[in-house]
């Protein structure tokens, strides 16, 4: 049963964790982290300016060693599986015991074991599910130790120690980071999924707000249609159709964007500008919805098979070396020359499978091609070694250095080659340098060193930066709506630029249509109960206007004043219902007291952040993945961090709410109550009262 994990596990490793809707992939919940990692990282991860740092390559590392006199070179290669002659350690044949494997990976010199430990990670995470916390950690941690480069640990453990250990838990989003400037899927899944959550987060906060506002503005909405439809009809057919005319567009097929932004156009007229503000907003979201989608696609680019530049080569740092990978990337290299990435991931693989002088090859057409990159010469100075040609490999690592003074591998590899010739000098003045550029790097490969003293080399992956120049230069096709994450594909709104074209052209034909309708049926309010009503069905009483109702609650009282008092209590209870209505719809939903009282930007974000949350529990905010998925739910965000979130939501929307409720309160209080004005006298009047 442990084998067939493990062969799993393999064929795993080749499947791209592009957009779910590629095949073999699962919905991604990996953004619970996004938001951490976002401040953190900054908009120069975005970018692709990450720094030039070295860190510890997912590759293969080897043991090599010289002959005490400098004559020649006993190159002694070791891959993943392949023990070195001067420690040979056989794998343990048991799959569970952990501190074998460590065992196994230290004295061999492996810089990590992939497979394995996505196996130990996935069984931690089973015993996490199961209720059995300790024994989840010790795996998880383990599985960081056999692979330094494997993130998706890190972060599980940070989200179990937030709580109880936050120090600890802040160690481990170091990590994280310091892997992520070295990682380009972790970039691009950061990248892809930030972008994805925050256009569809704010769509959804938008079209939310612009929803209530519909329901807090259908008596505008209803009355000036309806006198247009009394043309043709009864007032009261024409009170009854109204309803089917405004619910008709929202069941029709067309979504609920489209008929949103054609009725606040309607109420444009009548809305105030915070109001006005969610229609341009939500007009401009379907209109760059396009653009939003291709853009999404194009951060696929790079790991799709066959697609130029990329034929997926950022794939190949996580996956397991296999001959039939060697002959097939060395295949698309012959039929791309001028390809630098298809070059580097063909010596990378046949530098993993043992096969050196191909590497030696690859490498040295990819320094053709990037004649200024440190890493090709890193890792071709790491060949070179291999095969015995030191001094070469020496001057490759003196070129490494001079191209970029901060690649703490160079120093690291060229002090090993000072080692073995016993220049112990020139070894210690070069592991110094490496220690103050990357003391972590220089760390990790010294606790790989057994008895016979020998540390392996550290072989460097294609850096970020060229990943993110290549594909910046690079604009392809769009690969259709399969591409898109799930939860998009049914949606109509992102169907492409006919959608956007149509919600601008209704937007405008709503803008035209509302103007002429409010010039021709200028709309007021009810002097007493707020309704809604126009010249026509307005019922004078001198200086003010009245609705029908209350035309006719007036017309009850036999005298002026008592008249005035059924207005007063018929406003009373009107105003009670609608107050408890409103309480009820603000406790319930998050922003909507808000917008009851328009303050619309806070509003809009309380549901950008809500409509963010719902996503990210649905699993359908995070389309990219940085790692590929191992059928095992992980939740990376606390329960309890989602819990605190929520009540911070709602306990800013309801005591916002009351505030704005209490402020109108005493505003009408203070317009209600009588105007006591004091008397003054003049001073002769003054003077004649003293007297």
């Amino acid at each position: 049963m442990h084998d067939s994990d493990l062969r799993r596990l393999r064929a795993s490793q080749r499947r791209s964790p592009w957009i779910h809707g590629l095949p073999a992939l699962r919905p991604s919940r990996s953004l619970g982290f996004a938001f951490a990692l976002f401040f953190f990282l900054g908009a120069g991860v975005a970018a692709g300016a990450l720094a030039q740092t070295a860190t510890p390559s997912r590759g293969p590392t080897t043991a090599y060693g010289t002959t005490p006199a400098g004559g020649p070179t006993l190159a002694t290669m070791q891959t993943k599986r392949v023990p070195s002659p001067l420690a040979a350690v056989l794998p343990p044949q048991d799959l569970n015991d952990l501190p074998a494997w460590l065992e196994y990976r230290a004295r061999n010199h492996l810089a990590d074991l992939p497979l394995e430990a996505r196996l130990f990670y996935r069984r931690g995470l089973m015993l996490a599910q199961s209720g059995n916390r300790d024994d989840a950690v010790r795996l998880v941690r383990g599985a960081a130790e056999l692979d330094p480069a494997f993130i998706a640990p890190h972060l599980t453990l940070a989200s179990w120690l937030l709580l109880r250990e936050p120090s600890q838990a802040l160690l481990q989003y170091a990590s994280v980071i310091d892997l992520g400037r070295q990682n380009f899927l972790l970039q691009n899944a950061l990248l892809g999924n930030t972008l994805t959550l925050a256009f569809q987060s704010f769509f959804l906060a938008l079209l939310a707000a612009g929803l209530i506002l519909l329901g807090l503005r259908n008596r505008e909405l209803r009355h000036a249609l309806a006198e247009r439809l009394a043309r043709f009809a009864s007032p009261t057919t024409a009170r009854w159709w109204i309803w089917a005319i405004l619910a008709l567009p929202f069941v029709a097929g067309f979504g609920l964007a489209l008929p949103t932004v054609f009725f606040l156009g309607l109420l444009w007229p009548s809305l105030k500008a915070g109001e006005r503000a969610v229609f341009v907003g939500l007009l401009g979201i379907l209109v760059a919805a396009p653009w939003a989608v291709g853009s999404l696609d194009h951060l696929g680019v790079p790991l799709r098979e066959g697609q130029p530049p990329f034929h997926a080569v950022p794939l190949v740092a996580t996956e397991s070396p296999s001959s039939d990978r060697q002959q097939q990337l060395a295949a698309l290299g012959r039929r791309n020359p001028e390809n630098p990435f298809l070059q580097f991931a063909a010596a990378w693989t046949a530098r993993r499978n043992g096969d050196l002088p191909a590497a030696a090859a690859g490498y040295r057409r990819a320094l053709e091609l990037w004649p200024d990159d440190d890493r090709v010469l890193n890792n071709l100075g790491n060949v070179l070694a291999m095969q015995g040609r030191t001094d070469e490999a020496l001057e490759a690592y003196r070129r490494a250095g001079a191209v970029n003074q901060s690649n703490a591998a160079a120093a690291f590899n060229a002090s090993q080659i000072y080692t073995q010739r016993f220049d112990f000098r020139s070894a210690t003045e070069a592991l110094s340098r490496a220690a103050a550029l990357n003391f972590d790097l220089v760390k990790t490969y010294q606790s790989l060193a057994s008895d016979d003293g020998v540390l392996p080399l550290v072989d460097q992956w294609i850096a970020p930066r060229s990943f993110w120049a290549a594909l910046s230069a690079e604009r392809g096709e769009a690969s259709g709506r399969g591409a898109l994450p799930p939860a998009w594909r049914s949606a109509i709104e992102a169907s492409g630029w006919g959608y956007s074209t149509a919600a601008l052209l209704l937007a405008l034909l709503a803008l035209v249509a509302g103007a002429r309708t409010h010039r021709a049926v200028p709309l007021r309010t009810c002097n007493n109960c707020g309704a809604i009503i126009c010249r026509r069905c307005a019922c004078r009483r001198r200086e003010t206007a009245l609705c029908p109702a209350c035309a006719a609650v007036e017309a009850r009282a036999e005298t002026p004043d008592f008249g005035r008092v059924l207005l007063l209590q018929h406003r009373s209870q009107l105003r009670r219902s609608r107050r408890l209505l409103r309480t009820a719809l603000a406790l319930l939903i998050p922003g909507y007291g808000l917008l009851s009282f328009r303050r619309v930007v806070p509003a809009v974000l309380l549901l950008a952040v809500s409509a963010a949350l719902v996503a990210m529990a649905a699993g359908c905010g995070t389309p990219f993945s940085y790692e590929t998925r191992l059928a095992v739910v992980v939740q990376e965000v606390p329960f309890a961090v989602q819990v605190g979130t929520w009540v911070a939501i709602y306990a800013i929307s309801i005591l916002g709410y009351f505030a704005n409720l209490v402020r109108a309160d005493a505003v009408e209080a203070a317009q209600a109550a009588p105007v006591r004005s004091r008397i003054r006298l003049s001073r002769h009047d003054q003077s004649a009262l003293a007297a």
